[in-house]
């Protein structure tokens, strides 16, 4: 029997398996719900015929739904008419797998569940570490999970409450605007208000000071030229209202360092409000996600300023395809586990 897990996200669908295979495709579900089904059937398309299909999302958020409860019906719907002959199950917050009609009728639970699933597996895996922290850095949000005993500690679910505890951040390595970020910079010795509008993001900073890939067949940007650091140079420097012409290499690593410390800053400052919150949970920190490379800057910086225990910084992989789609292999094991105990 084969395994597999998809994690529908709004921009990327992800899915892996328990052989330790993953990857990705980006998918701006907003632009053309309707293609769903057909993207989903591309990937299966090679695809064992015993295999077997878990699934979590995020794309319910999507801004082509009305609602949540729309979003979720939507993807179930369209799991139901591409992946049907795997006997899809759907992960909730729960920590159970369910049917398609149970997760739409509990749709709460099923909605934004990947980071549930993430949690769970991590710690679940390893019989060393049991409690802790994930921090997971991914191109749109970040999530940082307090675990005891391989269960995660919340004491809400939903997306709305988890930003107001700090588990849940809306800012990523890749798709984050710039200005949602920092308001101003210094530059040529003087304070600079930046353009609050979407001229460049976080991939770009990443990019520009080569932390992240060019890529050079995607036009996923803010002004939908290649993702090359050529590009991301004229990017930044229309932060600043100029062109790549007016400003020299040294001002654009500038102003992309102190976009980088601003980043480091805030989410330095959730995860330290996170584990105010949950002073018992011992400072162990399981690491993914496409910013996982940013990770080890995020928690030293922490430990630097608040200094106790010494962090233990476990990082899930140095693979980048596997980092980003852990929630994939997560209901790629549950759906397995759950299939044994049943048998």
């Amino acid at each position: 029997m084969h395994y597999f897990g998809f994690d529908i996200g709004g921009a990327n669908i992800k899915w892996g398996d328990l052989d330790g295979n993953a990857s990705e495709i980006p998918f701006a579900i907003w632009q053309a719900p309707e293609r769903l089904p057909a993207v989903l059937k591309s990937i299966i398309s090679s695809f064992p015929r015993d295999a077997k299909i878990g699934i979590t999302m995020t794309a319910e958020l999507a801004d082509c739904f009305d609602t949540k409860r729309e979003g979720v019906k939507f993807i179930v719907d369209s799991v139901a008419e591409s992946l049907a002959q795997f006997s899809p199950l759907f992960y909730q917050t729960t920590g159970r797998l369910c049917t398609g009609t149970e997760a739409i009728e509990g749709w709460g639970q099923t909605a934004a569940a990947n980071w549930h699933a993430t949690s769970s597996y991590l710690y679940s895996i390893d019989d060393l570490h049991t409690s802790g922290f994930v921090l997971d850095i991914g191109s749109t949000t970040t999530d940082i999970i307090p675990v005891v005993d391989g269960v995660p500690v919340t004491s809400t679910q939903n997306d709305f409450d988890r930003l107001t505890n700090g588990q849940l951040v809306y800012a990523g390595v890749g798709r984050t605007p710039v200005f949602g970020v920092l308001s101003e910079l210094n530059l040529r010795g003087a304070t600079v208000t930046i353009a609050r509008e979407n001229f460049a993001t976080m991939a770009d900073i990443f990019r520009w000071l080569n932390e992240i890939e060019e890529d050079l067949d995607s036009t996923a940007t803010a002004d939908g030229r290649p993702a090359s650091r050529r590009h991301s140079r004229s990017r930044i420097a229309r932060l600043v209202c100029a062109d790549s012409g007016e400003l020299d290499t040294n001002e654009i690593d500038s102003i992309s360092r102190q976009v980088k410390s601003s980043f480091v800053t805030l989410l330095s400052r959730q995860l330290e409000k996170v584990m105010k919150n949950h002073p018992g949970v011992p400072p162990v920190f399981k690491t993914l996600g496409r910013g996982a490379f940013i990770a080890d800057e995020i928690i030293k910086k922490l430990a630097t300023e608040s200094p106790k225990t010494p962090p233990s910084i476990l990082a899930y992989s140095s693979d980048i395809a596997l980092n980003q789609s852990v929630p994939a292999l997560a209901v790629a094991h549950f759906r397995a586990q759950h299939d044994q105990r049943i048998k």
